[in-house]
């Protein structure tokens, strides 16, 4: 299999699976902020980071694939590359610097737009 193939296809599925994730992870942070009215777990904060490093892996996955020659199908699937790789770090930084506990809401509207971002950039891919 040439290694474009696998890229692509690799690309593919791990968007998939990002989408899955961020939805789940929106889920998770509704139950724990908004039904429970409780704080960020350890558990919830590291998942969150995995998430940013698999986002991270999905963005070095499609530069992979243009620098194999490989284009979206539209230019601006980059910008919206981008916007879910920086996503998830800007609400952690807000959420850990914020001086008002819980601070569960800076997941809420970080895993909704980042849910947002990957199902626009599977539309323009």
């Amino acid at each position: 299999m040439p290694i474009y193939a696998l890229l692509r296809d690799a690309h593919y599925w791990l968007s998939r699976v990002s989408l899955g994730a961020a939805l789940v992870m929106l889920a998770v942070a509704v139950v724990i902020g908004l039904v429970r009215h409780g704080d960020v777990t350890p558990w919830f904060r590291r998942t969150t980071y995995t998430i940013v490093g698999v986002m991270v892996v999905e963005s070095l996955l499609g530069l992979a694939l243009i620098a194999n020659g490989g284009r979206p199908l539209d230019e601006v699937h980059l910008i919206y590359g981008a916007g879910a790789t920086l996503a998830l770090p800007f609400f952690i930084y807000v959420e850990t610097t914020a001086k008002k506990r819980p601070a569960m809401g800076s997941y809420l509207w970080g895993f909704a737009l980042l849910a947002a971002i990957v199902v626009r950039a599977m539309m323009t891919g």
